[in-house]
């Protein structure tokens, strides 16, 4: 398994007698493997039923990936961060191109599909998921639940759970409030932080991709360039990234030593998401989010995302923001697309539609007609021959 020294170096610490524990130790769970969950009260009992129902609703939802190959991925890389905490989770994979990642008290996992488009490996995601295992076993979810269920009248929870799981959330300005009685406390997140990055390194991950994670949503925030890309709900519950990665960098440097090198884990990882880039991507487009969309795709340019496919996306962001010099943009990257060794085929067609838009009826039907070429199965095919029908 990879990083197993890191693993070896964890436990040695942890045997080391005669030391005393540092501050900064990572805390202990508060929660063993096959919990089961005694209500305290009656309320309590409800908010474990309300937990049941929104579970099953969320099962049901059509946002709810159900491709194996993605389930299958993300539940290996869980279990062997959690160990035998493994067969106490469910995970649910959301539609939804936001970072986002949440952990109910029973034991229900969200991840949003942004944050494939956000890690670069799988020690990331790995991280990730360890992060909110750590919020779990610390019951930081269920005080967080508590507290919530304390301040909302009734099925306001149900209500608010539904919306942090697939990000279709209530009115601006009562699902900020009801979001700030779901935050974690700085402490709490200092100890999910601590405590996930142990479960990382005892799993063979690197832990070096801990603050990682921090520092890259840190980045992602300073390119946002408008109030609708203000942060979501994840950096909304999760507070204080910029800080907290600084801590945590230090942390790991003197706990761990130097970062691995994981250049097989990235191409491996690489080639998942190359699989799956086009839905992604333009789940993220559609956020209409051009900023934050722009910075992720200088990103997946240099993780290795096909050059094509890079400029395509490139040119379909242009477009769609409309700007002063929008269009020249959008038309010189579908170009570069166009011309790279393995084209996409979308940049010949709409470079078609740009050379329509401009009277260029020549150029129009040279695209078009290089779309089929090389994308004769392709399901506007009819809309295209009407076009070159006209262009006669």
């Amino acid at each position: 398994m990879r990083h197993s020294g890191l693993a070896a170096a964890t436990l040695a610490l942890s045997l080391n007698c005669g030391v005393a524990l540092a501050l900064d130790e990572p805390p202990l769970p508060r929660i063993l493997p096959g919990h089961v969950p005694e209500p305290a009260s009656q309320d309590e009992r409800g908010l474990w039923m309300e937990m049941a129902d929104l579970e099953k609703a969320l099962g049901s939802s059509p946002l709810v990936i159900r491709d194996p190959e993605i389930n299958g991925y993300v539940q290996d890389v869980f279990c062997r961060v959690a160990g035998d905490y493994c067969r106490d989770v469910r995970i649910y994979i959301v539609r939804n191109p936001g970072f986002n990642a949440s952990m109910a008290p029973n034991g229900m996992l969200v991840l949003w599909t942004g944050v494939f488009m956000r890690v670069r490996d799988e020690d990331e995601l790995a991280f990730v998921l360890g992060h909110e295992l750590a919020h779990y076993q610390r019951t930081h979810s269920l005080l967080s639940w508590r507290k919530a269920k304390t301040g909302m009248a009734a099925g306001s929870i149900f209500s608010l759970a539904l919306g942090v799981a697939t990000g279709v959330l209530l009115p601006v300005g009562e699902s900020l409030a009801m979001l700030s009685s779901l935050s974690f406390s700085r402490e709490q997140e200092r100890e999910a932080d601590l405590l996930g990055t142990k479960l990382l390194a005892a799993g063979g991950f690197d832990p070096h991709a801990s603050y990682q994670v921090w520092k890259f949503l840190v980045e992602e925030e300073r390119h946002a360039v408008a109030k609708s890309e203000e942060p979501g709900v994840f950096s909304k519950t999760h507070p204080e990234p910029l800080q907290r990665s600084r801590e945590l960098e230090g942390y790991v440097n003197e706990r761990y030593g130097p970062p691995a090198d994981r250049a097989a884990a990235e191409a491996e990882y690489l080639a998942g998401l190359s699989r799956h880039y086009e839905e992604l991507m333009k789940d993220q487009l559609d956020t209409n989010r051009f900023g934050r969309t722009a910075f992720l795709l200088d990103r997946h340019a240099t993780m290795g995302i096909d050059p094509a496919l890079i400029d395509y996306f490139r040119g379909e962001m242009y477009r769609q923001r409309g700007g002063e010099g929008d269009l020249e943009a959008a038309r010189a990257a579908y170009l570069r697309s166009a011309g790279c060794e393995r084209p996409y085929p979308g940049s010949y067609r709409n470079l078609g539609y740009l050379s329509l838009k401009s009277d260029d009826r020549s150029g129009a039907r040279t695209y078009f007609e290089q779309y089929l070429a090389v994308e004769p199965e392709a399901k506007d095919r009819e809309m295209i021959e009407f076009y070159l029908e006209s262009l006669r």
